[in-house]
């Protein structure tokens, strides 16, 4: 990289595109919802990616958020129980999308897509 490419990119804010909440949760029910065991080892691969790169953009926002608040507060209390939770669901082994507990991996790291969408919501970030 370049001296002006690298000035530039040290210039650009963390985070400059705001989080597609909506989106994370339609894709979220997409492994959480009734008829998801019918999901394909492809389908099932790609929606676990997704949920781990949202999971990513998640933390910290959501950490951040939680830090706004007093010490004690409930809603950043849970938001940070929350985040643990995710953490933990985050640096669990990968299973093969062909394994028989794929889709419970998935729904794992959905719930986790979800949970942290409510706490950011609750903790005064973007609807």
């Amino acid at each position: 990289m370049n001296a002006t490419a690298h000035g530039a990119a040290e210039q650009v804010p963390e985070q400059t595109i705001p989080l597609d909440l909506q989106t994370m949760r339609e894709t979220a029910l997409r492994a959480l919802r009734k008829g998801s065991e019918n999901l394909s080892p492809e389908e099932l691969d790609s929606l676990t990616q997704a949920f781990r790169g949202m999971l990513l953009l998640l933390l910290p926002e959501v950490t951040t958020a939680a830090d706004r608040h007093p010490q004690g507060d409930m809603p950043r209390v849970c938001a940070l129980v929350g985040v643990e939770e995710a953490s933990r669901h985050l640096r669990a082994r990968s299973v093969p999308a062909d394994s028989r507990w794929a889709l419970r991996q998935a729904q794992r790291l959905a719930r986790s897509v979800m949970a942290l969408t409510d706490h950011y919501v609750n903790l005064g970030g973007q609807a």
